[in-house]
């Protein structure tokens, strides 16, 4: 479901940014995994993943990933040491931007930023 096809035009804003094409909203317990209090990281990562599943050429076969196979990705890159499959242990941008490169190589990379503008 494309949540963003459901936000009502806001009055008295000038520009609205939304996401163009479908994907899947992904958030607590949606696949029966009780990960409320420490998932957040796996569903925002989950959500992404479905946009470029959706929306990539070529990629529309691909499923998205369980919140174990993402920590087995993450075990498998040595990113994270073996105990973490099966954790309840959080990711967080840069272990997202990890499994997207080794996923469908898109390098992700992480900018610091000052009051909003790009240094």
């Amino acid at each position: 479901m494309s949540l963003h096809l459901l936000v009502p035009p806001v009055r008295g804003v000038q520009e609205t940014s939304l996401v163009r094409g479908q994907y899947e909203y992904w958030h607590y317990v949606c696949d029966g995994v009780d990960d409320r209090g420490w998932g957040c990281g796996y569903r925002t990562l989950q959500t992404v993943i479905s946009w470029i599943v959706n929306n990539k050429k070529g990629s529309s076969e691909e499923p998205v990933p369980s919140i174990a196979e993402i920590q087995d990705i993450l075990v498998r890159m040595e990113d994270k040491p073996g105990g973490f499959s099966g954790s309840r242990e959080w990711i967080g941008s840069v272990e997202v931007a990890l499994v997207l490169d080794q996923l469908f190589d898109v390098p992700g990379r992480i900018v610091h930023t000052r009051l909003g503008v790009l240094s």
